[in-house]
């Protein structure tokens, strides 16, 4: 049985067959399908990276991907973005004395504040310097007051809150009849404008005041006059303002300096109360020069001073025409050098707006 069934079966021959032959098309067609795969693996990632202006859109599914993508990264990586509130003038209407008014107030806005365009007048710059130059702000109920009363004329425009506007009926009759301008605000709105807490309930803007020469002073005779000359004295609006308070309040008509400016300040205006209406500011180029002038036409010079060997303020003895001197140094051999106190225990002497205080009464009592 064995050898029928072997010998059914043959033995199996091979052929030799050149191995390029037999694998060469095999290799050329997996060549082949490796570079259409990796082209197509480089299509996808193309697609799927292409920018949104492509031409091929995206389908429904993969944009919502997308947008869940971009919301999960942007939280990540962005931070929150605060836009600042722009301040917006809003206008309410109320009745004043049986007359409507307008009241002008500063609100939050969240419209973002439109950009102004348009070219400016070739001579806006040179109004805006000219206007600087002539032009201040004063705010505070007695000094707007007592400027209206002296210098009506040279007001340009007013702010003021409803309630200042119940007290200063003829003030707006005023600028009504001479087709000036004035608005009715809140406080928060006046506070802007005048750029300072302390306004008062009123504000304006105004000519400056009028500054004269020391040498056309002089040129006019007087009998009796006193003078206060401020040079070298720190520009803080309290002591200045209180010095013209001081001088309004004593009848001194002049204060001599080189630097008028520092007078002409919207706070020192505020805290002299009025007195910058009432007083004259005459300029000096040289302190030194002014002061020699005002000995020649019979002034008497009289200095501050610390020393214990200077004259004591109860034996002073003052002459009509006399200038105090609120400066450092330029005194002479002629001139009056007065201590105000010989008991002094401190360092340093009197704030100059109470010392100016102390030789006014000793000049009005003389």
């Amino acid at each position: 049985m064995n050898k029928s069934k072997s010998s059914s079966f043959s033995q199996p021959t091979f052929s030799t067959a050149s191995n390029e032959k037999r694998f060469k098309p095999a290799f050329k067609q997996e060549r082949q399908f490796d570079d259409r795969a990796d082209r197509r693996e480089r299509h996808d990632k193309f697609a799927k990276n292409k920018p949104h202006f492509a031409n091929k859109s995206p389908s429904r599914h993969e944009n919502r991907e997308f947008a869940e993508h971009s919301d999960r990264r942007s939280a990540r990586t962005t931070r929150p973005t605060y836009r600042q509130p722009v301040l917006e003038p809003q206008i309410t209407e109320t009745t004043l004395g049986g007359v409507k008014v307008m009241v002008k107030s500063t609100g939050v806005s969240d419209k973002p504040r439109e950009k102004k365009t348009g070219a400016l007048s070739p001579r806006a710059p040179e109004k805006i310097k000219k206007n600087r130059a002539e032009e201040m702000k004063i705010f505070g109920e007695n000094a707007c007051l007592s400027l209206f009363t002296q210098r009506p004329e040279t007001i340009v425009r007013v702010w003021a809150t409803v309630e200042m506007s119940h007290k200063i009926g003829e003030m707006l009759s005023y600028l009504a009849s001479n087709k000036k301008v004035y608005h009715i605000v809140d406080r928060d709105e006046l506070e802007l404008v005048s750029g300072s807490e302390h306004h008062g309930g009123i504000c304006m803007l105004v000519k400056k005041p009028r500054t004269f020469t020391l040498s056309g002073y002089v040129d006019l005779p007087r009998k009796a006059d006193c003078l206060l000359m401020l040079d070298g004295v720190a520009n803080n609006p309290q002591n200045l303002g209180g010095i013209l308070r001081t001088c309004a309040f004593y009848g001194v008509k002049g204060i001599v300096t080189s630097q008028p400016d520092m007078l002409l300040n919207a706070n020192t205006a505020r805290v002299a109360e009025g007195g910058l209406e009432y007083v004259h500011i005459l300029q000096a180029h040289d302190g030194e020069a002014a002061l020699q002038q005002l000995r020649q036409v019979g002034y008497q010079v009289v200095h501050i001073s610390q020393e214990k060997q200077a004259q004591s303020v109860n034996s002073l003895k003052l002459q009509d025409k006399v200038v105090f001197v609120l400066a450092n140094g330029w005194a002479t051999k002629e001139d009056t050098q007065v201590n105000l106190s010989l008991a002094n225990p401190l360092k340093s002497g009197l704030n100059v707006a109470v010392a100016t205080g102390v030789l006014l009464a000793k000049w009005v009592a003389r």
